[in-house]
């Protein structure tokens, strides 16, 4: 009884690829979510207001913030867009191409 547990337990090579495939695309989209605001914040603080517009630093802190909560929406988007545009179909043209219809039991 171990033995065909264990053989329900592991991944065949496509699934395996299609695992690490949506692991890659979760972890590069956390990496954006993390990463773009604060570089957003950093680099329109120190480079565009306070070199560029020479402005106060309570003024330079507000817009620095409304850029980054901008650039977080933006990556926000594009990773819903992709997880719904795109789930689909990766699985539609991983099975022959195209969407699957889903047969549905009739009463």
């Amino acid at each position: 009884m171990s033995k065909s547990k264990s053989k329900q337990h592991q991944l065949s090579k496509s699934e395996q690829r299609d695992e690490y495939r949506n692991f890659r695309v979760v972890f590069s989209y956390c990496i954006l979510i993390i990463l773009l605001p604060v570089a957003t914040f950093f680099g329109c603080k120190y480079v565009l207001c306070d070199k560029f517009f020479q402005l106060t630093e309570v003024s330079s802190n507000i817009y620095s913030a409304v850029v980054a909560v901008i650039a977080l929406h933006i990556a926000l988007g594009l990773y819903i867009y992709r997880a719904y545009f795109y789930s689909d179909s990766a699985a539609g043209t991983a099975a022959g191409g195209g969407y699957q219809k889903v047969s549905q039991k009739q009463d």
